[in-house]
């Protein structure tokens, strides 16, 4: 079923032709350091325009995401934009598949967006005072106490100021492409925040930054939006079976694309 996603999967990664392995080495070569200058510089601009707008400092990190997204050669074709309300505020669950889901999420929906990730990311220099800046959410992993600080906090910004949360329910990224088993505390927080849940599949993600690697590989990738989930169809559901569902709908829109 998934064998020509893997065969390509595998061409990718391989890279054994000789002038294939060179342009791959030259792209590199110039993307790391655009990387870096783009990031320095609209993170600064993220720092200046944080203290008038963090709106207008999201807008920055947008274009961020979406620059580094064109330098890699990686296009984001976005299915279901219909579903959703500019005026509404979303958790949108989605499956991870590389390190490039969240500006392939930020450039593919456009929203005001915030989302909680590991505090090692924030600890970087200049890229991680600039996902603080922008109102984004540590979480420590090792604290379960700091964890549901996190989450409060998360909940409490969801609200205050009105931006959309991006939640991966895998915990980790997937190493096959695959969606994995879905884990209930996510849920737990989606709940808390009051309004609907969506439904997201990342596909062809792995393929554009294969596991064990720091090589972008320019493509294209699906990120198929699902039908928004109300928290009335929820409400007699525990957080065992609204993890179910939503893991049922992802997998579906993922085997979908491989399909396709």
């Amino acid at each position: 079923m998934n064998n020509g996603s893997d065969q390509q999967r595998k061409k990718n990664t391989d890279g054994k032709c000789p002038i294939t392995r060179f342009f791959r080495t030259l792209h590199m070569i110039i993307f790391v350091p655009t990387v870096i200058f783009l990031t320095i510089v609209l993170a600064t601009l993220t720092f200046t325009s944080v203290v008038f707008s963090r709106k207008f400092a999201r807008k920055v990190g947008r274009t961020w995401n979406r620059l580094v997204l064109g330098i890699g050669g990686v296009r984001v074709k976005a299915i279901g934009l219909d579903k959703l309300d500019k005026c509404e505020r979303y958790v949108f669950m989605a499956n991870h598949q590389s390190a490039l889901d969240i500006p392939i999420i930020y450039v593919g929906i456009g929203e005001q967006i915030s989302f909680i990730a590991k505090k090692e990311l924030f600890a970087i220099p200049i890229f991680g005072w600039g996902m603080s800046a922008v109102g984004h959410v540590s979480i420590d992993r090792g604290n379960p106490r700091k964890a549901h600080a996190s989450i409060a906090n998360a909940v409490e910004k969801l609200n205050r100021e009105k931006v959309s949360l991006i939640l991966f329910p895998e915990g980790t990224r997937s190493k096959d492409g695959k969606v994995h088993e879905f884990k209930t505390a996510a849920f737990s927080l989606a709940l808390k925040t009051g309004v609907k849940l969506v439904p997201v599949a990342i596909k062809g993600a792995i393929d554009c930054l294969p596991p064990k690697t720091n090589r972008i590989v320019p493509g294209e990738v699906i990120l198929e939006i699902g039908t928004p989930i109300s928290v009335e169809e929820l409400k007699n559901l525990n957080k065992t079976e609204i993890s179910d569902r939503v893991y049922k709908e992802i997998k579906e829109m993922v085997e979908g694309c491989e399909k396709k």
